[in-house]
């Protein structure tokens, strides 16, 4: 019995998958306001997901991994018609990790496709 306590103890958890170029992420679309320290307002889209990710950027040498599940999106999105709650599954590239105030989610993604769309 103890013996089993400790292997299950000393297990470690699967790796979580790894954000890259092209890969597709679903989850429920939602906007965040926020405010820049400069006072600008701020209105980013998101897809926030069930799970988190992984997403090591290629900025840091040698790349330190993240992991998120609010994942901002830029691209089409804003002018897609997809409302706050709608399920997405969208292809996202050009990744990166916040860097600045302007930056508010866990992974940043500069492209961001709809491949598929559920409204609630």
């Amino acid at each position: 019995m103890i013996a089993l306590a400790l292997t299950a103890m000393i297990q470690t958890e699967a790796p979580l998958p790894c954000l890259r170029d092209g890969d597709t992420i679903s989850g429920e679309f939602r906007y965040v306001e926020s405010k820049h320290p400069n006072g600008t307002a701020l209105r980013h889209g998101f897809v926030v997901l069930n799970e988190p990710v992984c997403f090591s950027s290629a900025l840091n040498d040698p790349p330190v991994p993240v992991s998120g599940r609010w994942i901002d999106v830029f691209g089409e999105l804003d002018s897609s018609g997809v409302q706050p709650g709608d399920g997405v599954t969208v292809e996202v590239s050009d990744c990166f990790e916040p860097m600045t105030a302007w930056h508010l989610g866990e992974i940043n993604c500069v492209h961001a496709r709809i491949v598929t769309r559920d409204p609630m």
